[in-house]
């Protein structure tokens, strides 16, 4: 604990204290005497009214929870519970501890009049996260008034409160809103899909048209009369979401401060008030996996969760449930872009002896770097025989035909602009076809688009069988 001058102290000193110095130096006698014993006092009552409230704040205690969840860019308030173990207190004042990360609703001085003794008060600080990720809390500060309110005491408790802050998905859940939602559909039917799955169904006669690699010989030689299997569309499948975060998921995306959505919280990650609006591609990658868990939740699919750089950092076998998304999302919501190269070789080669199931790879990867891509394309081949395989990407701002766009360049350094944006898309049609013969697709949406064309690439793998 401190001591901190307060106000009537400082008044009474300005009123008091210097007249009464004045007439100790300019003044002898009756003056100067009167003085000294103005000053006498002055200190005396002072000393005496910080010696006995210096133990006020020695008995209030502070309950904070171990862990606070919130959303960025959302209030949330952190419970606060006061017992004061003393004497009653006339005022009571707290303050929160404040980050760069957080900012503080209202008034960051709040107070208590009065704080009872023996009694638990709680209240609440409310706050807003302005970033995403794992944060704590490190100390909460008091202040008290003296008997005379001539002295105010301070004091620090620390506290240890971590804050998980995750990702604001209520844009793309808008963007969404039909699949979440299941609307619409009042007048529609629910019918057996009977198609190519991996589910064995029933045998039947043989019928023109049937495939004769789907005859079962071992039956017809039983029958004395050609049989065929028939197969159900599978009710469970696995779907995971392999996101890169290397240094080339930290490339930016930025918007114009007109264009950003009214609450799209994405687009703030970094701006400092200027005429865009920042974010960046890996933020993009981690508010896909989200969606995406929820709808393969609806599905009845099983997801799971891979992260890598130059390493594999989490891999979450697929399953499904509230838990598990929990669990997805509390890998994924610390991930930060690291300034390493990615080791597509190292990945492969752990996605191929740990998934043994045939599932569906999503890859969330930016291959507009040349060597990365080529890199990507020449150690596919490990996997993507064993596993269906999507490959998504945020689209580079410039990447387009070079006469795509609606109006004319003004300067010789746009038409330079342009011709760059129109090499880097004609390398990305390349890569796109090297993946199209080894039977992979791969998707190069606007930034707004990625989730709405992740979602809709899995949902029609989904309705045609193709896992």
């Amino acid at each position: 604990m401190r001591p901190v001058p307060n106000r009537p102290l400082l008044w009474l000193a300005l009123c008091m204290v210097v007249p009464a110095t004045t007439m100790v130096v300019y003044s002898d006698g009756l003056a100067g005497q009167l003085g000294w014993g103005i000053l006498i006092v002055f200190g005396a009552v002072s000393v005496f009214d910080l010696l006995r409230s210096r133990n006020h704040l020695e008995g209030v205690q502070c309950e904070v929870p171990e862990l606070l969840r919130a959303t960025k860019g959302r209030e949330v308030s952190l419970p606060v519970s006061f017992v004061n173990l003393g004497d009653e207190l006339p005022l009571f004042r707290y303050a929160l501890e404040s980050f760069p990360w957080m900012k503080l609703e209202g008034e960051p001085v709040r107070d208590l009049k009065p704080l009872p003794a023996a009694k638990k008060v709680q209240t609440e600080i409310p706050m807003m996260l302005l970033q995403r990720g794992q944060f704590f809390l490190e100390s909460i500060h008091f202040e008290t008034t003296s008997a005379l309110s001539l002295w105010l005491w301070r004091r620090k408790v620390e506290i240890r409160t971590e804050v998980r802050v995750y990702p604001d998905l209520s844009f793309e859940r808008k963007r969404l809103s039909s699949i979440f939602l299941m609307r619409g559909h009042e007048g529609s039917h629910l019918v057996r899909q009977v198609g190519k799955g991996r589910d064995f169904e029933q045998l039947r006669e043989y019928q023109p048209g049937d495939d004769y690699t789907d005859i079962d010989w071992k039956a017809t030689a039983r029958r004395q009369m050609p049989v065929t299997k028939t197969y159900q569309i599978e009710k469970t499948q696995e779907v995971y979401v392999v996101v890169d975060h290397s240094r080339l998921s930290g490339r930016e995306i930025r918007v114009p401060v007109d264009q950003a959505q009214e609450g799209d919280w994405l687009y703030r990650e970094s701006s400092s008030g200027g005429e865009e609006m920042v974010t960046t591609q890996l933020e993009k990658f981690l508010h896909c996996s989200l969606i995406l868990a929820s709808v393969a939740e609806r599905q009845g699919d099983l997801f799971g969760f891979v992260s890598f750089a130059d390493k594999v950092d989490r891999l979450i076998r697929g399953r499904n449930g509230k838990q598990h998304y929990n669990l997805v999302r509390d890998a994924l919501y610390t991930l930060e872009p690291k300034e390493v190269a990615p080791d597509f070789e190292q990945l492969m080669i752990a996605l191929r002896q740990r998934l043994t199931r045939r599932a569906l790879l999503v890859f969330l990867v930016d291959l507009s770097d040349p060597l990365t891509a080529e890199h990507f394309c020449e150690t596919l081949p490990l996997i993507n025989k064993q596993h269906l395989i999507l490959v998504n990407m945020v689209r580079p701002e410039a990447a387009f035909p070079l006469f795509s766009g609606k109006e004319e360049p003004e300067s010789a350094s746009e038409i330079y602009d342009r011709l760059g944006g129109h090499f880097q898309w004609h390398d990305l049609r390349e890569v796109g076809n090297k993946l199209s013969h080894l039977g992979v697709e791969l998707g190069i949406p606007e930034h707004a688009e990625l989730c709405t064309e992740t979602v809709t690439q899995y949902l029609n793998v989904k309705n045609r069988q193709l896992i």
